[in-house]
């Protein structure tokens, strides 16, 4: 087992610091830009990524780094996770789609597998919507194979989705 902070750790910082240097002298393979002599000198550009790389060497596997307490204008001490902003809202297209569904209802299920009438557009979506049921328990349930169900919605079943997909703006138009 590796000792942690001693020679081991900062020559695991070196090899590092010379992949990246070879990496992003010529060309940025994994930095954001390559090495800029007008920006900067090689040995400063080289030492700030290995500094960084020591750092990280000071924080042990599984071990969250150490973050200084966020206290608000009262002197409460906050979460910090309570302070990363609530992402947009998602646009309702599940419901769009259900409601499409319901309008579309007698039109799906016009269009099913041949003698099946049970095995339509309709039930397939409906049943693929999250959470969506699996492939194997619908074909249990209908009694036909996990291919022929699949294939019918790939051929049948998901042109009518994209056709919804474009009409609501959702996907381009091809």
């Amino acid at each position: 087992m590796k000792a942690r902070n001693n020679i081991y750790d900062i020559e695991d910082a070196y090899q590092k610091t010379w992949l990246y240097f070879c990496r992003n002298l010529c060309e940025a393979c994994t930095a954001n830009q390559a090495f800029n002599p007008q920006e900067d000198d090689v040995i400063s550009w080289i030492n700030r990524y290995l500094h960084f790389r020591i750092k990280d060497s000071l924080i042990r596997p599984g071990e969250p780094p150490k973050v200084s307490p966020v206290i608000d204008d009262n002197g409460q001490v906050l979460d910090p996770l309570e302070l990363i902003p609530a992402p947009p809202d998602i646009p309702p297209i599940l419901m769009e789609v259900e409601q499409w569904l319901k309008q579309e209802a007698s039109e799906l299920k016009k269009i099913h597998i041949q003698n099946r009438p049970d095995i339509n557009c309709f039930v397939l979506i409906q049943r693929r919507l999250p959470p969506e049921t699996a492939w194997k328990d619908l074909a249990i349930e209908f009694g036909v194979s996990v291919p022929t169900l699949s294939s019918f919605y790939q051929r049948k079943c998901l042109p009518c989705l994209r056709n919804f997909g474009k009409s609501a703006s959702y996907l381009d138009e091809d």
